[in-house]
C-alpha cells in the first residue's frame, strides 16, 4: 500500500516553495502561518493528486495544516485499498 510519509510531505512542501528553514514543526502550522498562498496550495493539491490519486484541493485551506492533509490522504488511501 502506498503511504504519504513525513518525508514525502517535506519534499512536496519544498517543491511548492516552503523554505527549508521552516523547521521540523512546519507540519503542525497552518498553511497561512507557513506563508503558502492559494497558488502554492493548489499546486500542492495537484502534486498530491498526481502522485497518490487523491483529490484534496478543497481541504487545503489557509487554516489547514500539512499534517492534517497528510492524515487525510492516508485515510483516503486506506479506504481505497479496503
Amino acid at each position: 500500500m502506498m503511504e504519504f510519509t513525513d518525508s514525502t510531505l517535506r519534499d512536496l512542501l519544498a517543491s511548492v516553495g516552503l523554505p527549508s528553514q521552516a523547521g521540523d514543526g512546519a507540519a503542525e502550522r497552518t498553511f497561512d502561518e507557513l506563508g503558502l498562498d492559494s497558488l502554492a496550495r493548489v499546486e500542492l493539491a495537484t502534486r498530491i493528486e498526481d502522485r497518490f490519486g487523491v483529490d484534496v484541493e478543497d481541504r487545503i485551506t489557509e487554516h489547514a495544516t500539512p499534517a492534517e492533509v497528510r492524515e487525510l490522504v492516508n485515510q483516503r488511501l486506506t479506504a481505497v485499498t479496503r
